[in-house]
């Protein structure tokens, strides 16, 4: 036996009395997650401004940011089984919740400890879904900010780039290769088309409809912004700060600064909703289904005969 056999056979003993108990606990913590993106969805209405806002662009905005969410957890299946599970999708809406702890780095330990693999293979795998989000939030930004006029952040189209040249440094020691990274990135990056037009519909029901292109870019690179800031939860303040200072020169700050607000809001509304839906604990009756056939191969395994 293997010394990862061994580690894994002396867990399942030590949490073998907890059995009968997982399904309540998946069920305790899921409404854990929801009532911690409510809250954070309370304090972000709570600070939107009193002031004329198109309300009738909310809608789409929820919508549209709801596709950017579920986007970035099919990075995350991707990555993880080669194909945008259900289960994996789930996986990662209840462990993001986490980033809102203060530190900054318990949505991505949570998932290395929930991923299966070698060590090596589990640390990839969560540093390749952020590279990812990263490049894909960056290579956007890259290209509105370009299309505004702005040709000095052209260079940023180049991060597209980055996780394939990671990943020739990884070689052969992870799961990851070239066709799992590529479609994760193709994800990542109409995520962030998305992402870039829920912005411009917020800034546009806040100010009118004025430098789209420059608000997707600001937006995109904002978000980028609160990503590596790790210590702010959920880039909770550095996001809104990025964007305000990204687009002062265009826009009035009192408008830059409801925008950024009821972004945030939007966004909580949007990863809320997929919450519910997607990242819903399994069924106790699956679940009690899956312990009864994992027993029943157990018993009839050869090598065990």
């Amino acid at each position: 036996m293997s010394r990862a056999e061994a580690w894994r056979a002396r867990l399942a003993r030590v949490t073998a009395p907890l059995e009968p108990w997982l399904p309540a606990l998946r069920v305790a913590r899921f409404a854990l997650a929801v009532a911690l993106v409510v809250a954070m969805g309370v304090l972000a209405v709570r600070d939107v401004p009193s002031r004329d806002v198109t309300w009738s662009l909310m809608a789409p905005a929820v919508a549209i940011a709801v596709a950017w969410w579920v986007l970035l957890a099919r990075i995350w299946a991707i990555l993880v089984s080669g194909r945008p599970t259900a289960a994996d999708v789930g996986t990662w809406c209840r462990t993001q919740v986490l980033r809102y702890i203060p530190g900054g780095i318990w949505a991505p330990t949570s998932r290395v400890a929930v991923v299966r693999g070698s060590a090596v293979d589990r640390v990839a795998t969560v540093a390749a879904e952020n590279l990812v989000a990263l490049c894909a939030a960056l290579a956007i930004a890259g290209v509105a900010l370009t299309a505004s006029g702005r040709p000095a952040w052209a260079p940023l189209l180049l991060t597209a780039l980055v996780p394939h040249a990671l990943l020739r440094l990884l070689g052969e020691r992870s799961r990851l290769e070239d066709r799992r990274v590529a479609r994760a990135l193709a994800e990542g990056l109409a995520g962030f088309v998305a992402y870039a037009a829920c912005a411009v519909l917020v800034q546009a029901a806040v100010s009118g409809w004025h430098d789209e292109l420059r608000v997707a870019g600001a937006a995109a690179l904002a978000w980028g912004a609160g990503l590596v800031v790790v210590f702010a939860p959920g880039g909770v303040g550095i996001r809104e700060v990025a964007y305000v200072g990204l687009l002062a020169s265009s826009f009035p700050h009192r408008d830059l600064v409801a925008a950024a607000v009821v972004m945030r809001a939007v966004t909580i509304a949007a990863e809320l909703l997929v919450l519910v839906v997607a990242g819903r604990p399994p069924a106790v009756a699956e679940s009690k289904s899956s312990r009864r056939f994992a027993a029943f191969d157990d018993a009839n395994d050869p090598s065990e005969s």
